[in-house]
């Protein structure tokens, strides 16, 4: 990979794109994502476009190879009630096997903190605690552990304890 795949904000028209490597993700990586493939695989198409098209506050990013998509990640603020619509959420990092190693989880990570700075003060993910490479990069951006959830989930019977990180953008100037 000679250079950086374009990095976007998704629209409806990359649903089907999107929806098949989010599949692919949640089938090849359980362990990584809130979301389950069968409760994925369960939504219409139309429902992930209704998602992609989700505004400001509730958007994915993609990095895209040539036509192909092969990298996402998104940002939400899941409650936007007065006394805690200053966080976000980092979700759904996930890159295609075949474009691991290149920095492409980096672009895609950092276009979110890009934009989640102009709209949160905070910028929260959950990250499992053997996921030593996303938890390395997410440290290397300046992320910081602010706790632990134990049994945050359970993939065919076995937990999966996630490390709390945050991004705190309060002192950027």
């Amino acid at each position: 990979m000679d250079a950086l795949p374009l990095i976007r904000p998704l629209t409806a028209a990359d649903a089907a794109a999107y929806r098949t490597l989010r599949l692919q993700a949640l089938r090849d990586h359980p362990e990584a994502f809130g979301a389950s493939y069968k409760d994925e695989v369960a939504r219409s198409l139309e429902m992930t476009a209704r998602r992609l098209d989700g505004g400001p506050l509730n958007c994915v990013f993609g990095a895209f190879a040539g036509d192909d998509l092969v990298g996402t990640a998104g940002f939400i603020v899941p409650d936007q009630s007065l006394k805690s619509r200053h966080k976000g959420l980092l979700v759904g990092v996930h890159v295609a096997p075949a474009h691991r190693g290149h920095g492409l989880g980096r672009a895609l990570v950092t276009a979110v903190i890009d934009h989640a700075r102009a709209h949160v003060v905070l910028l929260q993910a959950g990250v499992g605690v053997a996921n030593t490479p996303a938890l390395r990069l997410y440290e290397s951006l300046g992320f910081r552990h602010y706790g632990r959830e134990d049994k945050a989930l359970r993939v065919d019977g076995v937990f999966i304890d996630e490390a709390l990180i945050v991004l705190d953008f309060a002192g950027d100037t």
